[in-house]
């Protein structure tokens, strides 16, 4: 087994190293959070730092990364596989797209905004949409983690290791969003927003190097 992962770990160093620098990254913009997050540069009306603003260090991260996850999962596809396998990989890299695309415009929080908005009587719905997005979009999440789950299990064991850590943190992410959501105002709400973020960008740092692995697999074939 240590040889084996002496191997993994030389054949795909590029790999990890790109790894290494999403994830240092991701830690350091975590960080600047904790400390940095009341302070405001260039006159913006919100903090860079502060995780949970739209225009962040942490969204421009998370945005970049899934963008890069979603391009190059969608590159990796080829013809010899299977109808189901190549339908999964489409599937994967255009959620990857579209999470960048929500991570810039935050169309979640907007559309849970609308059902608030939408929903004129005080009834459970109404008070789940009041308490996090994840309650009107669950069916959503529901089917995103489905389509994660199956594209592991399609693709090669090389890739699932990383791929099952992604998903694994990305389901964190969640329960960090509803502790904090039910937070929201005290002084420790800083401290789950830092952990919900940062899970999330480490989780897509981890699919990175999941879908660059498989890369060089497909490259190996053709």
């Amino acid at each position: 087994m240590k040889k084996y992962n002496r191997h993994y770990l030389k054949h795909y160093r590029p790999e990890f190293t790109v790894f290494a620098i999403f994830f240092f990254v991701a830690l350091t913009i975590t960080v600047l959070h904790l400390f940095f997050h009341p302070i405001r540069v260039l006159g913006m009306n919100t903090s860079i730092f502060y995780m949970d603003e739209k225009y962040t260090l942490a969204a421009f991260f998370s945005t970049v990364t899934a963008f890069l996850v979603g391009y190059v999962a969608l590159t990796n596809i080829i013809n010899k596989e299977s109808k189901l396998k190549w339908l999964a990989d489409i599937a994967y890299g255009l959620f990857f797209i579209i999470l960048a695309f929500d991570e810039y415009f935050e169309v979640h929080e907007y559309t849970n905004t609308l059902i608030k908005a939408g929903t004129k009587e005080e009834g459970i719905l109404k008070n789940l949409s009041t308490l996090s997005w994840i309650f009107p979009l669950f069916l959503v999440i529901v089917a995103v983690f489905v389509l994660l789950i199956a594209k592991m299990k399609l693709t090669n064991k090389l890739v699932r290791k990383p791929m099952m850590i992604g998903i694994l943190c990305f389901a964190l992410v969640l329960v960090f969003e509803l502790l904090g959501s039910m937070s929201y105002g005290k002084d420790i709400y800083v401290y789950y927003v830092a952990v919900e973020e940062g899970l999330e960008m480490v989780g897509t740092s981890f699919f990175l190097m999941a879908t660059l692995i498989e890369k060089k697999l497909v490259l190996n074939l053709e």
